[in-house]
Order: structure tokens, then sequence, then C-alpha cells
């Protein structure tokens, strides 16, 4: 009888010791399962960032490029900015190793600047204001589910100014600090992105998406330059230029780039009897966007720069991943 219990309580003991075997056995499996699957994600991370980082430099590359180009451009041709200078031919798809790499470089001073809505001491800008509410009228036409007016340029002239009081039909930090979810404050201070219209009352994003490629947020003042502006630009000049007429200065332009403010103010009059302040535009930039764009394996990498070009020398203002 005792042997009996003894043989049962050492089968106990067995299966305790099986199952604590198995139990072990589990948990090491599963600690050896996790330590691998971490393992593999360090590596896909440390890779991602290799290819990151590479593709970065590569996009640095694409502006030191552009620099280059640009400030040669300046030494060699110093009268004119124009669509066949050599800065405005695209970088086409490269391959280098491990991916490849593209750019463009973009006349900023043919958009119009935001910034130019306010002189140096703040106040306003008439002439600036008629050519926005031009454009901003423009750009509603083309689209009928834009809601945007002549109007809201108060409202950009309100969140660049540093008065206190709204302008006209913009809008303050009364209007603002209502928002949802969040409240803000007017910046009361020059743009540095087009993005920031994203924040102004009134400007939907589909709005701005329409805008974007059509406005820059230079510093200082700016002129237009008229051989690298885009045709909807150019009929914001005026009231009286039409779609036909701005393609007719795009055609001319093609050819014969306007060689002077006084040479294209003049062709205004001759060919359509519109009348351009000549202290509004130019037919020289000093401000440039270089986008590059760089792959790398499963990475890209696209590099928006601000530039600008000063006595044939180039300078990195600001650098943006994303849309600029």
């Amino acid at each position: 009888m005792m042997g009996q219990k003894a043989m049962n309580h050492r089968r106990r003991q067995s299966g305790v010791a099986l199952i604590t075997a198995l139990l072990i056995t589990a948990l090491v499996t599963v600690a050896a399962v996790s330590m691998a699957s971490r393992q593999q994600l360090d590596i896909r991370r440390t890779g991602n960032l290799m290819e990151a980082d590479q593709a970065w430099q590569y996009a640095l590359g694409v502006e030191a490029w552009a620099r280059q180009v640009l400030a040669a451009d300046d030494h060699t041709r110093d009268t004119l900015d124009y669509l066949k200078d050599p800065w405005a031919a695209a970088v086409p798809s490269l391959p280098v190793e491990g991916g490849s790499v593209q750019g463009t470089v973009e006349d900023l001073q043919g958009r119009f600047n935001l910034n130019n809505l306010v002189d140096a001491s703040g106040k306003p800008v008439p002439a600036q204001e008629k050519i926005l509410q031009n454009l901003l009228e423009r750009v509603a036409a083309t689209d009928a589910k834009l809601s945007l007016g002549p109007s809201l340029a108060d409202v950009v002239v309100d969140w660049l100014d540093a008065e206190p009081g709204v302008y006209r039909s913009g809008a303050e930090d009364g209007d603002y600090l209502n928002m949802e979810p969040v409240p803000y404050r007017a910046a009361n201070r020059p743009m540095v992105s087009p993005s920031e219209m994203l924040a102004l009352a009134g400007f939907s994003v589909r709005a701005v998406a329409k805008l974007t490629p059509l406005v820059a947020t230079l510093p200082g003042p700016t002129t237009l330059n008229v051989n690298t502006a885009p045709e909807m630009v150019l009929i914001s000049l005026d009231t009286k230029l039409t779609p036909p007429m701005a393609q007719q200065v795009v055609a001319y332009r093609k050819k014969t780039p306007f060689d002077s403010a006084a040479d294209f103010t003049q062709y205004m009059q001759s060919e359509f009897g519109v009348t351009v302040d000549p202290k509004l535009v130019d037919v020289k930039s000093e401000y440039f966007l270089t986008n590059a764009l760089a792959t790398i394996g499963r990475t890209n990498v696209q590099l928006y720069s601000l530039l600008k070009r000063s006595n044939n020398k180039v300078t990195t203002l600001q650098r943006s991943i994303g849309v600029y």
C-alpha cells in the first residue's frame, strides 16, 4: 500500500516537472520570437534611417546644383531672367546608388508676393491689393465650388499688418479667438509660407490648393518678373486683361523675352491699351525655389529650398520637407 502511494507521488512529481518544462519551453520560445521580431524591426528601422539620410544628402545635392547654376547665370547674364535660362531646365530623373534623384528650379518672383500687400511701416499698398483682388476673382472663375472674392484680400492684409483694428472686411484677433477647435491670434507679421493661408478666415483647403502655385511669401517688397509669371498672374495686373491676351504675352516672350520693365509696359500699352505701373514689374529675379525629389529604396525625400541670389552669391534662406 505504501509502495503504491510512493509510486503515485512520483508520478505526480513527474507530471508537474513535465508541465513546468513545457511552460519554460513556451516562455523561452515566446521570448525568442519577440527578440527576433524586435531585431527585425530594429534592422528595418535602421535601414529606413540610412535610406532617409542618403536621400536627404542627394536632395541637398540638387540644391547645391541649383545654387551653382543660378550663380553662374547671374555672372554671365545680368540683364534678365526668363524661362530659357539654364536654371529653368529641369533635372530629369537620374539614377543614383540605390535609387534616383530629380529636381526643378522655379522663379518665385513669377508669383504674386503676398507680403507685398503691406509696406515696411505696415500700411496697406493699394496697387498690390488690386492685383490680389484680381487674382482671387480670376481663380474663382475657374472653379464654381470656390468661394473666393476680392474681399479676402482684406483678410490677408489684416494677417500681415500690425494694426489691432479690422481692416475693411478683414479679420483680426476677435475672429480667430473664436475659431474651433483651437483658437489663435492673427500673425501681424509677414508670412513665411503660402501654407499660412490655411489659417486665414475664409480660405478653404480647396482655395489654398488653387492659389499656392500662384503666390509666394518672399521677404521684403519684390517686383513681378513678367518673363516668368504664369498667365493667371499676368492677367491679374489689370481687370482689362483677358486669358487670350495673357496667352499672347506668353507666346511673345517665348520668342523675345522682355528686356526691361519699360519694354513690357510699352508692349502692354501698344497691344492692349493697358497701363501697367513699371514699378510693379521687372525682368530680373532674386528669389528662386528648388524642388528636389530623392528616392532611395522605399524612402522618398522631397526638399523645397528657398534661395536668394545677390551679387553672384546664392544663399539658402529656408528649407522645408513636403509642400512649399
